[in-house]
């Protein structure tokens, strides 16, 4: 049997209501925090037509995923042995000023230039200009990291095998720097970066290895990163519309990068960072890239001559360490990994992927078969399908999908941030309640303003605590991420996320700060209350 209750005091309806308030927020986040689940894409790739001939079953592929994943353009080059036998793009090259693409439209390749910057290197070595096995300093004297006995011992081969043991996705944007001077900058801004693991003793990917090897080019040779794989390597290997030039590539004729922005594809490319070149920013188109793929097909050979030593070459393509990738072992050689799929096929490949391309490279060797892959977009969450799907169907074979980075799905990250504005507008409507009621208690005298010389008493003293709590974890959270990445990984963590902002797409940054500036909010408003907000006696 239920008693009645008497009716609570004013005081006591009062406390009753301000934990009704700080249960607020509590409340809205975990409402907001379900729509998050709702706005994660999928889907598998299905074949639906067979065509009978393989080249109309690989144009019709590459439609399909254009047509379902919103990609303006594609590139795509198949080589047999020694000869190019499918070069051919697809689509546009910019949704802004659509102009057809094709074979000899040029595209970003983001990781793919590693093999470039790779043999660039070793073509050094060569020619006798440097020793891969002598340390980094020898020849970048100012290069120096936290550990400094530790950063003396990394030699060129560490970089060039993402040995070095620099850590890897969240240091890159440390190393960002544009003009003349990109590369002396880069240089000294790494001073204070903390190792991940000895040098030599495990592999850890990290663009940071490939920008510090255009470091070492100009320092070996006194020319510019660029000047010097355009003389060395692109030229002498007849790679003539292959450049690091954005302005050359613009009036050769280029592709255009995209983003999804709230589910829309838009024109959005990254800023180009000169210290970036050597890790992800060669431009070239199909024709060019079936030459590539034909030099390591036969073993440093083109149109006939020797053009590159075969051991060179080998030394490329061989791995040089090793790790796991999803249950399965993955090698890397030099700008090149090797694995063997579940069906027992070897494949010698390169994926890349920039905020706004994305690109896969790959060899055959017991098909004689190469393949290059470019999309001018990061509009899908199934690119890196597209690559081993066309070699499946040229080939009649079956592959295993080549992995990605785990950042790579800017379209899954985008169709967050419809989430993330959810919960950004279920804060700020939980707040407006809280103000609201805050102001009616006031109005019904439950409550009043501080004022001096008028009798009112602090609020309890757990609601005093219970207030303060978020700004005081907020600002805490914000001071301890400084000092922990600063003191312990030797890099600024907002300059991080600052650098990392100017490459996303802009749905994600306004919806993350968005939701930040919306906790923020709370918490001062929470705090405020404890300041000016008494109770009447």
């Amino acid at each position: 049997m239920w008693k009645k209750l008497k009716a609570a005091p004013a005081s006591s309806k009062a406390n009753a209501y301000l934990l009704k308030g700080a249960a607020i927020l509590v409340c809205t986040i975990c409402l907001a925090c379900a729509v998050l689940p709702a706005c994660s894409p999928g889907g598998q790739i299905t074949e639906e037509s067979t065509p009978t001939d393989k080249f109309e079953q690989m144009d019709a592929l590459v439609a399909k995923f254009m047509t379902e994943d919103s990609i303006p353009g594609v590139s795509v080059v198949v080589v047999k042995e020694d000869e190019t036998v499918y070069a051919k793009g697809y689509g546009i090259t910019s949704i802004d000023d659509p102009k057809p693409v094709d074979e000899n439209t040029l595209f970003v390749l983001a990781s793919v230039s590693k093999s470039f910057t790779a043999l660039g290197v070793l073509l050094l070595r060569d020619g006798g200009i440097i020793d891969i096995d002598k340390p980094v300093v020898y020849y970048v004297p100012d290069f120096s990291l936290s550990d400094t006995t530790a950063s003396s011992k990394i030699t060129i081969r560490h970089l060039l095998t993402h040995t070095s043991g620099i850590p890897g996705s969240l240091a890159e944007p440390q190393g960002y720097f544009d003009g003349p001077d990109a590369m002396a900058e880069m240089v000294s801004d790494l001073g204070g970066l903390s190792l991940n693991n000895p040098p030599g003793d495990t592999f850890e990917y990290s663009n940071l290895n490939y920008f510090l090897l255009g470091a070492v080019v100009e320092a070996a040779t006194g020319q510019t990163f660029e000047n010097y794989m355009e003389k060395a390597v692109f030229e002498p290997l007849g790679l003539n519309r292959t450049t690091l030039d954005p302005a050359q590539a613009e009036a050769w004729g280029r592709a255009y990068g995209h983003q999804p922005v709230f589910g829309q594809v838009v024109q959005r490319s990254m800023p180009v960072f000169r210290s970036a070149l050597p890790a992800g920013w060669v431009m070239s188109n199909a024709r060019d890239m079936g030459r590539w793929l034909s030099l390591f097909l036969n073993g440093g050979t083109l149109d006939g001559e020797q053009v590159v030593k075969s051991e060179t070459i080998e030394e490329m393509l061989t791995p040089a360490t090793y790790y796991r990738k999803d249950g399965h072992k993955v090698g890397y050689g030099m700008g090149w990994l090797v694995d063997t799929g579940s069906n027992g096929i070897k494949r010698i490949w390169h994926g890349g992927d920039t905020p706004s391309f994305l690109a896969d490279m790959m060899l055959l060797p017991d098909y004689s078969t190469g393949i290059t892959v470019i999309l001018n977009s990061q509009t899908s969450t199934r690119g890196h399908l597209l690559a081993p799907g066309l070699a499946n169907l040229f080939l009649d074979i079956e592959m295993d999908q080549l992995s990605s980075p785990w950042w790579a799905h800017w379209k899954t990250i985008d169709s967050f941030s419809f989430g993330l504005f959810s919960i950004c507008f279920i804060l700020l409507a939980g707040l407006a309640i809280f103000i609201w009621r805050l102001v009616c208690k006031i109005r019904c005298r439950q409550y009043t303003f501080f004022k001096p010389h008028i009798p009112a008493t602090w609020l309890p003293k757990k609601l005093m605590v219970l207030y303060n709590i978020p700004l005081a974890a907020y600002c805490l959270l914000i001071a301890v991420g400084y000092v922990v990445f600063k003191l312990v990984y030797g890099y600024n963590i907002f300059k991080v996320i600052g650098d990392t902002l100017l490459v996303a797409p802009p749905s994600i940054w306004a919806a993350g700060i968005s939701v930040l500036g919306m906790i923020a909010l709370w918490s001062l408003t929470l705090s405020t209350v404890t300041i000016i907000v008494r109770r009447n006696h």
